[in-house]
């Protein structure tokens, strides 16, 4: 057990220097592209919808990356060694951080693209943690699970915080956008150095003989998962659904804040951090306490409930201070469901393809955060409010789906 509980905290600080390094450049790509200055990486003479084109592009390459690269991982660690491929992505991590680096530094934007595609590849190894997570016998995965999503919630916030403070050339002359990637590569590198020798490698069930070529197929590996369980095949279409809803509340909550009310950069600071500490609480402690009274189902339902109110609410009365109160209250809700629906899906899925079940899972969710930040523009141009009011009607969606398909046999 103890053993065990010191495995689960390597886990977690693995996980949480993934996530720092994962969003550290949210801060950075809009003025990188933006504003036409000496640091821009797009020549100064470009027109502004073509800046604006290419930082979508730039945006949702790594998240496309993680899409194709979270079922191969977690797929591999179950064929292979967890491990051994969990390693092998903190390395790939660390060479993309420092190509990135590179290509700001010396203004390169196809070399950044190509960086950021790979760092997404390597990224999606959360998967494999999730895995690992799961093959602990005397830890419950409502504890082990809910940690790890709290431990990336947190790491979430504090990346756009490092790369915010070590970009601005006014706290320091030498800082400049290249040096978060930097900080980014060398927290990857102790990441890697702890997987080497802290981890300690438990044998899983394992049945899967494919080769990672045959991996790479991903449409008929979707197929084939989909078809092994009708449960799993409808948990993960209501778990993207949800999950599209919320990224989309992510990405275009800080619009939200801006567009009606300025509110600076320091401001959505403070909105989010208030939201990354409640999210925190609904992955760890909340989805442990609904369960002393509800079903799981229920209590799914039941938080899905909650979020699409608070959506609601957010357009209805739109206020700094009621939005305040309703990103903070939105993050117990959400976490709630996220952890629940993690456990859900990976109880349904046998003990011989759990890293490829949840890489599926959180693949999935790559994918429709890569098409928000595609399209993420055309959602603002009749008003702020509109990408709130989608989440909410997109959440409403995904309840409807999962009280049809489980509450009601449950």
């Amino acid at each position: 057990m103890k053993e065990e509980q010191q495995q689960l905290s390597i886990i977690l600080l693995i996980v949480f220097i993934g996530f720092i390094g994962t969003s550290i450049a949210y801060p950075l790509f809009p003025p990188l592209f933006l504003h036409p200055t000496s640091d821009s990486i797009i020549p100064l003479s470009w027109h502004e919808n073509s800046r604006g084109i290419l930082l979508g592009l730039a945006l949702g390459i790594f998240p496309l990356g993680q899409f194709i690269g979270s079922p191969i991982l977690g797929g591999c660690s179950d064929r292979y060694s967890r491990k051994r491929i969990l390693i092998i992505s903190l390395v790939g991590s660390t060479l993309g951080y420092f190509l990135s680096a590179l290509s700001i530094h010396f203004k390169c934007f196809w070399l950044l693209l190509l960086s950021r595609f790979l760092t997404g590849l390597m990224e999606s190894n959360i998967a494999i943690a999730r895995a690992m997570a799961a093959d602990l016998e005397n830890i419950s995965k409502f504890k082990s699970f809910g940690r790890i999503n709290a431990a990336a919630s947190i790491g979430y916030v504090m990346g756009p915080l490092f790369g915010g403070l070590l970009s601005d050339k006014h706290l320091i002359p030498w800082f400049s956008f290249a040096f978060p990637f930097f900080l980014a590569m060398v927290f990857s590198v102790i990441a890697s150095l702890l997987a080497i020798f802290k981890l300690s490698e438990k044998k899983h069930a394992t049945s899967s003989t494919l080769s990672i070529w045959q991996r790479f197929n991903l449409i008929a590996r979707f197929k084939l998962l989909f078809k092994s369980s009708m449960v799993l095949k409808y948990l993960l279409i209501i778990s993207t659904i949800f999950t599209f809803s919320v990224d989309m509340f992510y990405e275009f909550g800080p619009v939200y804040l801006t567009g009606l009310w300025s509110i600076t950069a320091a401001g959505i600071a403070i909105y989010t951090a208030a939201l990354s500490v409640t999210l925190s609480i609904g992955n760890s402690w909340l989805p442990q306490y609904l369960l002393r009274y509800f079903s799981i189902e229920r209590a799914i339902v039941l938080s899905m409930l909650g979020t699409i109110i608070i959506f609601a609410l957010m357009v209805i009365f739109p206020t700094p201070l009621l939005a305040f109160i309703f990103f903070s209250l939105v993050g117990l809700t959400i976490g709630a469901v996220v952890t629940n629906f993690t456990i859900q899906i990976s109880n349904s899925a046998s003990q011989t393809i759990q890293g490829e079940t949840l890489g599926t899972q959180f693949s999935l969710r790559m994918l429709g955060d890569a098409l928000i930040c595609f399209v993420g523009g055309f959602l603002i141009i009749s008003s702020v409010i509109v990408p709130i009011a989608l989440s909410c009607l997109i959440a409403l969606i995904a309840l409807i789906v999962y009280v049809r398909k489980f509450l009601y046999a449950a």
